[in-house]
């Protein structure tokens, strides 16, 4: 059985209307994001080429003792107020060049 788009609950609403509604932030239609971007609303970039690490630089990974990937697989997901910086700190980089 595939999952459907039709909702059950309120609830159920809400999460695939927000599912949806990332997918379409990931695919930038309108071209808004840099593609340097490591959290877009609820999906997290986990592999760019390599393990993606949530501290900027390259990870290490000579014995995974330092490294924490980039995941927030678990945790508490403010995904509006995540999405609300990203695109206000994509409006200011605007602004400045």
């Amino acid at each position: 059985a595939s999952p459907s788009l039709t909702a059950s609950s309120q609830e159920d609403y809400e999460l695939k209307t927000c599912l949806l509604e990332d997918t379409l932030h990931v695919v930038d239609m309108e071209a808004r994001l840099t593609g340097r971007e490591k959290r877009v609303g609820g999906f997290d970039l986990m592999w760019n080429d390599g393990p993606v690490s949530r501290e900027e630089g390259p990870p290490d990974l000579s014995g995974m003792g330092n490294f924490v990937a980039n995941t927030h697989l678990g945790c508490v997901n403010d995904r509006n107020n995540q999405l609300r910086q990203l695109f206000r700190s994509l409006q200011n980089q605007k602004k400045v060049s």
